[in-house]
């Protein structure tokens, strides 16, 4: 970051009440530490215009100066996309902040157009982040993506792990030394436009987020309001939920490991002594940590078979894998 004289904007965004708890969860819920280098996944809306505010008014604070570094990812899939990388280029010049731009070309992949532009955008950062040498992404997801996002995954039939949703920590990839952070995600939508408009700055509206026929815009603007008008917290409360689902989904990995989840045959007395409803989740987990994918429904009915009474065997396919439930024990093949 540029030394300079710190403008009225920072100034503003250094006073006020978020400072201080972004400052808090930066440190006790990331694990960032002071001069490590920062990349700000900046796309001009009022979440990551938030985030690049308070990330440079903490960053002006600290003695060690660390890099700071905007990053702007253009997907080329809206018209507005370029007034946008504009404005995010102008701001980051006002107040002092090294700016990049990254074009990426998204199609519709297996996963859909959405998932193959998030993939992409994120591969971006990192290697923007790696050029730069920043040990640290950070991307503005808030409490109210984290109540978005367990709407979605339970209407999909998300298992332990998908009811974690958003981490506020986590590497780009399992050895790198680049880690994404989350350090809004105690903050609701609300609080960040009170925060911005407090700042004096303009931010980009998305109009694609007011779209009702994406299931994420039906959320953001008619099912969401109106659980928030019946429960004003429902978002924090959602955020808790969803790290009591990664706690959990860490302690059956561990119980997984440690009691010979893991391998190819499981005694049948060792699922009943735990029962359906308790072997399906830790099976979920044994069978994740081996990257063996069956849906939850069929791991419900595995289970249920496993700790029934009888005794014929039972085959179950999904893909590549065959689990079979014998007298005695539960075995896991591999198709050839």
């Amino acid at each position: 970051m540029k030394s300079a004289v710190v403008d009225p904007i920072l100034l503003r965004a250094s006073r006020h009440k978020l400072c201080g708890e972004f400052a808090k969860n930066l440190a006790l819920r990331c694990g960032y530490k002071s001069g490590e280098g920062v990349l700000i996944g900046l796309s001009g809306g009022v979440d990551s215009t938030a985030l690049l505010l308070l990330a440079t008014a903490l960053a002006a604070r600290d003695r060690r100066h660390p890099t700071l570094t905007a990053v702007y990812v253009h997907h080329h899939l809206r018209g507005e996309a370029d007034a946008e990388r504009s404005h995010c280029a102008a701001l980051c010049a006002r107040i002092g902040v090294d700016f990049d731009s990254v074009d990426v070309h998204p199609t519709r992949a297996e996963k859909g157009l959405a998932e193959n532009a998030r993939r992409l955008r994120l591969a971006a950062l990192g290697a923007v982040a790696q050029r730069k040498q920043c040990q640290w992404i950070l991307l503005a997801h808030q409490s109210d993506d984290i109540l978005e996002t367990l709407l979605m995954r339970i209407g999909r039939g998300a298992g332990n792990r998908g009811l974690a949703a958003i981490p506020w920590v986590r590497r780009v990839a399992p050895r790198s030394p680049t880690r994404i952070a989350r350090p809004l995600l105690s903050v609701s939508r609300i609080d960040l436009v009170e925060f911005c408009g407090a700042c004096g700055v303009d931010w980009c509206e998305d109009a694609s987020n007011a779209r009702l026929d994406s299931v994420r815009g039906f959320l953001r603007q008619q099912v969401v309001p109106a659980l928030q008008r019946k429960w004003p917290r429902i978002a924090q409360h959602a955020l808790r939920a969803a790290e009591a689902a990664r706690g959990g989904s860490w302690a059956l990995c561990e119980i997984a490991r440690r009691d010979g989840w893991l391998e190819n045959e499981i005694p049948r007395r060792t699922l009943r002594g735990h029962g359906a409803v308790r072997s399906a989740a830790i099976l979920t987990a044994a069978l994740r940590q081996r990257s063996i994918s069956i849906s939850p429904s069929m791991i419900r009915r595995i289970a249920d078979a496993a700790c029934d009474a009888t005794l014929r065997p039972r085959q179950f396919h999904s893909g590549k894998w065959t689990i079979t439930v014998r007298s005695a024990k539960l075995v896991i093949s591999a198709n050839e």
